[in-house]
């Protein structure tokens, strides 16, 4: 049998990673765990994998756990289904739409990670000399999210490093505002529909410019 597995993060797809995680949401022997999951990262159908061989198998389960594992760096352009999608260039420009949406999906619910692609990377549609570059203007995360279930994993995990960073410095930079002074806030110049307030809103996509101008 002629196996194909990924060797290495950028071979596996975030869809994959999904169905990964699921199997580990689920209380499985660890022979039952690990078979399902030889079986989601190679051709290899679940009722043959019991026909593999003891050695084989467990070399199988470290190719695909050290997959996994491995680190990956932040790229912002990434080609899929012949298109090129690119991280969102200009934080300045940041809609409420799109500040709103990326509120809706935490990195650490893997399961909406392709929505948050979906916002995070768009289809590029124009390129300067100097590579700069400007991408679709968003619509709403639906338009692209099943498209991102195939986004490689290793641009995944490096958006995810991304926001993680960023997410530990805008917690460090709010700190500074207490519940009563958002509350008068709020108080004086309204709510928006979901509740958060109009200056607070503005506060955030300050702090989050000002921190993406560090990186």
């Amino acid at each position: 049998m002629k196996v194909t597995l990924p060797e290495n993060i950028s071979e596996i797809t975030l869809q994959q990673y999904q169905r990964f995680n699921e199997l580990e949401q689920r209380n499985l022997d660890a022979n039952e765990f690990n078979r399902r999951v030889i079986s989601l990262f190679t051709n290899i159908k679940y009722n043959d994998t019991k026909l593999i061989s003891n050695k084989d198998f467990d070399e199988l389960s470290i190719i695909i756990d050290n997959a996994i594992n491995t680190d990956a760096e932040f790229k912002n352009k990434f080609t899929l289904n012949d298109i090129t999608f690119g991280f969102i260039p200009n934080f300045d420009k940041i809609t409420v739409a799109e500040f709103v949406d990326l509120s809706l999906y935490p990195i650490d619910k893997i399961s909406d990670l392709h929505k948050l692609m979906a916002i995070l990377f768009r289809p590029i549609v124009s390129t300067n000399k100097k590579g700069d570059y400007l991408i679709e203007s968003y619509e709403n995360s639906a338009k692209y999210s099943e498209i991102m279930k195939q986004a490689p994993l290793n641009v995944v995990k490096g958006a995810i490093v991304f926001f993680c960073n960023l997410a530990k410095q805008l917690e460090t930079a709010t700190q500074k505002y207490t519940i009563e002074q958002l509350a008068r806030e709020q108080e004086q110049s309204g709510t928006l529909k979901n509740g958060v307030g109009i200056l607070q809103l503005k506060k955030w996509l300050i702090t989050i410019i000002q921190r993406l101008r560090e990186f």
